[in-house]
């Protein structure tokens, strides 16, 4: 009978050890991931995205503006919308500090150009945006 229990107790032993390393090396995989992430800067329009989703051209631009802020107002997703057409879902950042709409409503149908982390899953892009500024003037051609 001490024999089956010694037996039982180094295979108990055994898979905690296993599961322990695995659990480890997830850890380690996870944060190397996060370590290769760096800041881009993503430059286009702030457009409310349910509205964008809905309308397409339409539910952009200065005419839209006044929805738009409605919209994200009551909890509303904020995004910006490139020249070429990649939408940047604004997400909540890492620290759940503040609402991912909060650096972007003042901006609301401008052209922007916002620094932050990018993360895209599914053909998803969000951004977790750290600083934004009204774009630069593109010089005339």
């Amino acid at each position: 009978m001490k024999r089956i229990t010694s037996v039982l107790f180094f295979l108990l032993l055994a898979c905690a050890v296993i599961l322990a390393q695995e659990k480890a090396k997830e850890e380690k995989s996870e944060k190397k991931a996060l370590s290769k992430e760096r800041e881009v800067t993503v430059k286009g329009e702030v457009v409310d995205v349910a509205c964008y989703l809905r309308f397409g051209e339409k539910g952009i631009g200065d005419n839209h503006k006044t929805c738009g802020e409605a919209c994200a107002k009551n909890g509303g997703s904020l995004g910006i919308l490139t020249k070429d057409g990649k939408l940047y879902v604004s997400v909540l950042p890492d620290d759940h500090s503040t609402s991912p709409n909060v650096k972007l409503m003042e901006h609301i149908s401008h052209e922007v150009e916002a620094t932050g982390i990018v993360r895209s899953k599914a053909g998803v892009r969000g951004i977790m945006i750290s600083k934004v500024e009204m774009a630069t003037p593109e010089p005339a051609k």
